[in-house]
């Protein structure tokens, strides 16, 4: 009433008939029941602020209760898509639509209010303390800009319930279950976007906000470190203070030009230094190939030579045969490589059981017959 008595307006309504018009558009609206203390609606709040570019951030606990609105909404369309009904369909579909609409609003006043805030300490004339500054950074690092990342990340709770409601969005349009197709499509379209979005902006705001952390705890820490030193002299006196807390740098000073003795001295010492001979570099010799090289050149040539013998009746008795320098690690290798290779067949008979001999060494077994695939 007091404000509405200092700014008259053009006409000659009386202040009692403003306040009494501002109670029933609900501009104004009561605490409780029967009071006599009124705030300002929240939509008109909001909308005085969008107007002014004024913004209030919203914290991950909100992000969060929108998540779960958004997930039981999920779940009451699910249902209603099993059960065919219309009504339930579009009750449910219109829910998401405000949700979705509210997340976006938010983050978006969210983003406002951290860079604000940037903007704020980047030109801020007054004098505050480094200490202040810090806890003022850390505070949105920490209460806003780190915890809603958690939320809006590409794992994050966010997107698995937006993925979630694109399934069911697309299922709806597929049963024909929901008439308004131009609505369908804007809310698909919104989900992609506010998703991409909301990871895009934190993002964002955490890379123009952790330079001024990482300053201001640079800052903080120099600040406390300089503010307990000087607590301890003024606790101890100069007179104790001692070098303890003092840095010690170390410097070189020129006391003498060097004379010409020494001048001729030094080079001489770097004149008739016995000189040594130049490194010799042996480009002509060859390296011995060594035997990994060897046995996986034989590995791989074991397909070509065994094909020309095809059919092989004994195939492990084959390679002790044809390659009888080898020792048994080998031809087992060379037995594997055969046995499991894409262009051969290996049946295992039920023949009598034969001893190999390898390299001093015995295996017994009953021979593996090996053709063509």
């Amino acid at each position: 009433m007091r404000l509405i008595r200092a700014n008259p307006g053009i006409g000659e309504e009386l202040a009692e008939t403003a306040w009494r018009r501002l109670r029933e558009l609900q501009i104004l609206t009561p605490t409780e029941p029967g009071s006599d203390l009124f705030f300002m609606a929240e939509p008109v709040a909001r909308l005085l602020n969008y107007l002014f570019n004024e913004a209030n951030p919203a914290t991950p606990e909100i992000i969060r209760g929108y998540v779960a609105s958004l997930e039981a909404a999920n779940r009451q369309l699910t249902r209603a898509l099993d059960d065919e009904d219309v009504q339930r369909v579009s009750l449910a579909f219109e829910e998401i639509s405000q949700t979705l609409r509210r997340i976006h609003a938010d983050l978006n006043e969210t983003q406002n209010a951290i860079l604000a805030e940037v903007t704020r300490y980047k030109t801020e004339r007054a004098r505050v303390s480094v200490r202040e500054k810090y806890r003022r950074i850390v505070y949105w690092m920490e209460r806003y800009v780190e915890p809603m990342i958690e939320v809006v990340r590409a794992d994050g709770p966010l997107r698995s319930a937006f993925d979630e409601t694109e399934r069911l969005l697309h299922c709806a349009r597929e049963e024909a279950l929901l008439n308004d197709h131009p609505a369908l499509t804007r809310n698909l379209r919104f989900l992609r976007v506010v998703s991409a979005y909301a990871l895009r902006v934190f993002t964002q705001c955490r890379k123009e906000i952790q330079p001024l952390y990482e300053s201001l705890r640079r800052s903080s820490f120099i600040a406390e470190g300089a503010s307990w030193a000087i607590e301890q002299l003024q606790a101890a006196g100069l007179s104790r203070w001692g070098d303890e807390y003092l840095v010690g740098v170390a410097s070189w000073r020129y006391q003498n030009v060097p004379s010409d003795a020494a001048i001729v001295a030094t080079l001489r010492r770097v004149i008739e230094h016995p000189p040594e001979s130049p490194p010799v570099l042996e480009l002509m010799t060859e390296e011995e190939t060594p035997d990994a090289l060897v046995r996986l050149i034989w590995l791989e040539s074991l397909p070509s030579r065994v094909t020309n013998n095809l059919p092989v009746q004994d195939l492990l008795g084959w390679i002790v045969e044809t390659f009888s320098g080898r020792n048994i690690s080998d031809v087992l290798a060379g037995f594997s490589a055969l046995v499991f290779h894409n262009g051969f067949r290996a049946t295992f008979t039920d023949r009598e059981l034969r001893t190999y001999v390898i390299a001093g060494d015995e295996i017994t077994a009953s021979p593996v017959k090996l053709t063509s695939t």
